[in-house]
């Protein structure tokens, strides 16, 4: 068996471990396209890769609340709580890891200019 901490960054929440994992208390699973997204981006180690990635996610993401407003059947609080944290999680990612070029270029033109 593996463990998710041998699995998923400790920056994952357990929550999340627990959904991405496809474990659910009740034995129903839910879909996973997003979930197998997210730790697509989450494991990305090519700078210049997790951009695609990140939105990859995202749009998975946003595919899954869109089916689950049409469902008949409520969505279960385990799996809206898990995209809340994913989303938070994809935000702090693209945050750290792919910081904007324009302020890159800002940086330059600004250094260019000082010379």
């Amino acid at each position: 068996m593996v463990l998710a901490d041998e699995v998923f960054p400790p920056f994952f929440s357990a929550g999340c471990k627990f959904e991405l994992l496809g474990e659910r208390g009740n034995g129903v699973t839910t879909s996973s396209a997003w979930q197998e997204k997210y730790t697509e981006a989450m494991l990305e180690l090519n700078r210049q890769e997790l951009p695609r990635r990140i939105e990859a996610a995202e749009k998975a993401i946003c595919q899954r609340v869109e089916e689950l407003k049409n469902e008949a059947a409520p969505a279960s609080a385990e799996e809206l709580w898990a995209i809340n944290d994913a989303l938070r999680g994809l935000r702090v990612l693209a945050k750290t890891e792919c910081p904007p070029e324009r302020s890159l270029r800002a940086g330059e033109r600004q250094s260019e200019v000082a010379s």
